[in-house]
């Protein structure tokens, strides 16, 4: 497989302004999967189960394997997709707790 070409920038205003284009590309997918995300808080109903560890480890497998197909470190893609994974699983537990009516924030 071979690996889309991607720009050299001349200048730190391109690189932020392409940081900035992803940022805008990556949003709605991350919506996306926080929709996912109370739609697994929904359907468990219970945030002693929002972490499932076997899940974890296939998604952070997962990611690894997608990282190596797109010329990124899996390592590093590996750390990203696991605090990723941190944070929406807290996020899929405070949905919970609010659902039961134990968390008003």
């Amino acid at each position: 497989m071979s690996l889309p070409k991607r720009p050299a920038y001349a200048s730190m205003d391109e690189v932020r302004a392409a940081i900035d284009a992803l940022d805008a590309e990556l949003m709605p997918l991350m919506a996306a999967r926080a929709h996912c995300i109370a739609e697994a808080a929904r359907i468990k109903n219970d945030p002693e189960i929002a972490l499932v560890p076997w899940r974890v480890e296939q998604v952070a497998d997962n990611a690894r394997d997608l990282a190596a197909e797109h010329g990124l470190d899996p390592d590093l893609a590996e750390k990203l997709w696991r605090a990723m994974m941190t944070e929406f699983i807290a996020h899929e537990r405070r949905l919970m707790e609010r659902a039961k009516g134990g968390d008003r924030d």
